[in-house]
């Protein structure tokens, strides 16, 4: 039997979750600054006029097109860096269907399509989870690693 090192970090297992979280950080991260970059036109020039015709108060529309931005980049962040991971793939989540939820008072049947791509592959993220070493909370070159040879 070969002795196991830290380079069994690069089984299909162990990337395949770390992929799918970058991928929904980065979405996350940057979805986020750019709406940050115009926060105000985002909202007022945007959701608000968007949602009008909707049954969704103006108010409750205005105080989460102003949060977002701020839990999209909170959220991409902690998914690129693997900190409290299992609570940001859920954040993820619920963001994300909150984000559905929205397109399908719209009727935008696509987006919403779309959104339930990034809902999936944050479920499937979640699932994989006891694979997932590539994050600072059990970083590869750190306990986890370590842990796996031992076995």
């Amino acid at each position: 039997m070969q002795s196991q090192t830290c380079c069994n970090c690069v089984d299909p297992k162990i990337l395949a979750p770390a992929l799918i979280r970058w991928a929904l950080g980065l979405l996350f991260l940057f979805g986020g600054i750019g709406k940050l970059m115009n926060l105000s036109g985002f909202v007022n020039g945007y959701l608000l006029p968007a949602f009008d015709k909707t049954f969704l108060p103006g108010g409750l529309v205005a105080a989460y097109g102003y949060a977002l931005p701020f839990v999209e980049v909170l959220l991409g962040v902690l998914l690129i860096l693997g900190l409290c991971r299992t609570c940001a793939l859920l954040l993820s989540g619920v963001t994300l269907i909150s984000l559905a939820f929205g397109q399908i008072l719209l009727q935008q049947h696509a987006t919403v399509a779309n959104i339930f791509v990034y809902i999936l592959m944050t479920a499937i993220a979640l699932w994989m989870g006891e694979h997932d070493r590539w994050t600072l909370d059990g970083c590869c070159l750190s306990r986890k690693c370590n842990k796996a040879d031992a076995a």
